[in-house]
This record gives C-alpha cells, sequence and structure tokens, in this order.
C-alpha cells in the first residue's frame, strides 16, 4: 500500500504545481504585468533624464520648458509606479535599458537647434510607444491595479504627445 501512496502523492503535487499559472506561483504579476511595469519604468526614466538634459541644454524657450515639464510629469509617474510596484514585490530598474540610453547618448550629442529638434523628435516617438504600452496594458493587463494606473496615465500621456508634436512642428 506505501509503496502505491508515494507515486500517487507525488503525481499529485506535480499536477498541482503544473496547473498554476505563472503569477500563480509567485503570487503577485503576471508576465505580461511585468513586462509592462518594467517598460514602463525605462520609458519614464527616459524622459526624465532626456527632460534634464533638455532644461540645460534646450535653446528655445518652449522646449526647456517641455522638458521641465517631463521631469515633473514623469517623476510624479515613476514614484506612483515605485509604490504600485513595491506593493506587487517587484523590483524596477533603476538604470536605462541599453537602448534608450543610446538613444540618450545621441542626444547628448547636440547642441543648439539640433538639439531642439532631435530632443522633440524623440519626444514624439517616445509619447507614441509609450502610449501604445500602457494601451495594450490596459487590454491585456491581469492585475487591476496595474491596469488601472496604465489606464489612469493614458490622457497625460496623449496630452505629452500633442504638445510635442506641436513643438516639433513649430521647430522645423
Amino acid at each position: 500500500m506505501k509503496k502505491l501512496l508515494l507515486p500517487f502523492g507525488f503525481a499529485c503535487i506535480l499536477f498541482t504545481a503544473s496547473s498554476c499559472t505563472d503569477h500563480e506561483v509567485d503570487g503577485m504579476l503576471s508576465r505580461t504585468d511585468r513586462d509592462f511595469m518594467i517598460k514602463a519604468a525605462d520609458s519614464n526614466l527616459f524622459e526624465i533624464k532626456a527632460g534634464e538634459m533638455a532644461t540645460g541644454k534646450a535653446v528655445v524657450d518652449s522646449v526647456r520648458h517641455y522638458g521641465e515639464h517631463m521631469v515633473t510629469d514623469h517623476s510624479k509617474a515613476t514614484a506612483e509606479m515605485m509604490a504600485l510596484a513595491h506593493k506587487k514585490m517587484l523590483d524596477l530598474p533603476e538604470m536605462l535599458s541599453m537602448d534608450k540610453q543610446k538613444k540618450l547618448d545621441s542626444l547628448a550629442m547636440m547642441n543648439g537647434m539640433a538639439f531642439d529638434s532631435l530632443y522633440m523628435t524623440m519626444m514624439v516617438k517616445s509619447h507614441i510607444e509609450t502610449i501604445d504600452l500602457f494601451q495594450t496594458e490596459t487590454t491585456l493587463g491581469d492585475d487591476p491595479e496595474v491596469k488601472s494606473f496604465a489606464a489612469g496615465k493614458l490622457p497625460t500621456l496623449h496630452h505629452h504627445l500633442e504638445e510635442a508634436i506641436e513643438l516639433k512642428e513649430w521647430l522645423w
């Protein structure tokens, strides 16, 4: 009898473990939600660092003010996301991804109107990508709090994009 119970018990344990989804195993976020938060943190960090650069290098006042606005808004969003990540037991990156760092490095090499133009072009592209990321989370995400965070930031991101498009067109 004991010989029959051991394989049966082992099979039950394997079945139970294999039936759990990714987010049930760690008790927190699904892969979709984790990936969103990591990419959103990277995007926010890029917006902040590029905005800080614009506050010091931009020659057009409205571009400099836009940079200040990005630092303020994306720093606030980062603080909110960090609190949510802490609650969900997720560590967010504190450094830019290699891709975003390369973009920031190319921006740092520019000066004058070339800087302003490239910065605004990057802001348009970055906000389009970020809006897509946040919109995807609102439809495909699993965690209600993460989805709500994403949905709550979309109006501000759309506003940032509109401002960036206007400034970019004005510079041309």
